[in-house]
């Protein structure tokens, strides 16, 4: 509106021998072309628009994820590809409290799904887990980290249930990675990140087109599986498991005195030895319950005893 006002001031001004009808046309031809560039132009809330929505799909997709070193109580963990991790410990599971919660790369936790949380593998993996206490195994999907020392897996409720530790809360347990499996699902999430993903194919052309009442021939499918419900078959291994006793073990003690000392403060009712190892002295605690291992193990780290951890024999 400016640039018309300025305009018409000049012609007016300096242009007195063009008549008011040349003015008039100049003026509304003038009018045309900014509304023409003006339709022709993107519109720039248009563009934020559009970036925001590509953003939000961007946000929502899964992604691979191995991730830098990290801390849990000072205890520090190095994620790494370790297509040959195998590993023996103590397994807990999570319930509805992280249900649909999203996990360390964009997937969502489900607390009725085949999957768990693991602090060093990557995101996703395929693990067998087998419970040493009763044989049963499965596999399961890694798809999120989690912050607790003493157990090696986090596993969902229905995990736990059907490796039959739910009610006990916490069980003796084998991890070892599957590396095809893990390898498909590796490559399966780096393509879904791929920038020509979802670019597809034209189908080839036809000259005939069959059609069909499809509406009708959906609503006969739907009766007949109203009352169907499809779930995804489990398949539960059973394996000869040996009998293992939990021990922990305290590293980094400077003499037997500090044992002696942390011993009574904690008031330790288990029983225990100690090694001399070089320049420092090592306390074991054992053999002892899944439950007792849980909490001496959370009770050192709290200590300052960083390097403590459960050993199963």
């Amino acid at each position: 509106m400016k640039l018309i006002i300025s305009l018409l001031l000049f012609l007016i001004i300096s242009c007195e021998q063009i008549s008011k009808d040349e003015v008039i046309n100049t003026i509304e031809n003038t009018k045309d072309v900014i509304v023409e560039k003006t339709i022709k132009s993107p519109d720039t809330t248009e563009k934020i628009d559009l970036k925001v929505e590509e953003d939000k799909v961007n946000k929502n997709k899964i992604f691979y994820l191995i991730g830098e070193p990290y801390y849990i109580e000072g205890v520090k963990y190095v994620p790494e590809e370790n297509y040959s991790y195998e590993e023996i410990g103590l397994a807990t599971f999570y319930d509805k409290e992280l249900h649909n919660k999203r996990t360390a790369n964009n997937d969502l936790n489900k607390v009725t799904e085949l999957l768990g949380r693991h602090k060093t593998l990557p995101l996703p993996s395929i693990v067998k887990i087998t419970n040493l206490e009763n044989g049963l195994s499965l596999t399961i999907k890694i798809i999120d980290r989690h912050d607790d020392n003493t157990s090696i897996i986090q596993v969902s409720r229905k995990v736990a249930q059907l490796l039959r530790f739910y009610k006990n809360k916490i069980t003796k347990t084998k991890v070892e990675i599957l590396p095809d499996p893990s390898r498909q699902w590796k490559n399966v999430t780096m393509s879904i990140n791929d920038k020509d993903f979802n670019n597809t194919v034209e189908s080839a052309p036809t000259e005939i087109v069959s059609i069909s009442n499809i509406d009708e021939d959906l609503n006969t499918l739907e009766d007949k599986t109203e009352d169907i419900k499809i779930e995804q078959p489990i398949e539960l291994g059973f394996e000869e498991v040996d009998d293992f006793d939990l021990y922990l073990h305290v590293n980094n003690f400077k003499n037997y005195q500090e044992i002696k000392n942390i011993v009574n403060e904690i008031n330790l009712s288990d029983k225990y030895t100690s090694e001399n190892i070089g320049n420092f002295y090592k306390l074991i605690v054992g053999p002892i319950d899944n439950k007792t291992a849980d909490k001496l193990l959370s009770t050192f780290i709290s200590k300052g005893y960083k390097e403590s951890k459960l050993i199963l024999n």
